[in-house]
């Protein structure tokens, strides 16, 4: 990883915490912003991310984070990656975790606005890990 890199185009910072960062597909942020999700749902991942950046993934109970939601492009793919997903009621926030500038940084590159069923709606997770391979490999440059 090279010191400094810049942040890719399309991602804002959500949080730095004391444990990592936490940055934002702007266009995942635009579904948050919308209709079904609720302010209580946006007010739930506010208090997961801040949880996260502040203490890493153990800081979150285990029914509202998911460190695995698959491997992407494939699980036997070279530089593939896991997706996770912060879980507030109803509502999924799916990325991955890499260094980024020396710290963890967790990149959210999808959202479920209203997951209603037991599993992931295979479009969204299938959009959310091809975003997840191509910021990892523009970081990987």
């Amino acid at each position: 990883m090279v010191a400094g890199q810049e942040l890719p185009e399309g991602y804002e910072c959500v949080l730095h915490g004391a444990h990592s960062s936490v940055f934002i597909d702007l266009r995942a942020k635009k579904k948050l912003m919308k209709r079904p999700v609720t302010e209580d749902q946006r007010a739930q991942l506010d208090n997961l991310v801040t949880r996260y950046a502040n203490g890493g993934p153990t800081a979150l109970p285990s029914n509202k984070f998911n460190g695995s939601e698959g491997w992407f492009p494939s699980d036997r793919a070279p530089n593939k990656i896991r997706l996770e997903a912060f879980k507030p009621w109803k509502l999924r926030a799916y990325g991955f975790c890499r260094e980024f500038n020396g710290r963890p940084t967790f990149f959210i590159t999808g959202i479920d606005p209203s997951k209603k069923q037991d599993h992931a709606r295979p479009e969204i997770l299938q959009s959310a890990g091809a975003e997840a391979v191509r910021i990892n490999n523009i970081l990987n440059k």
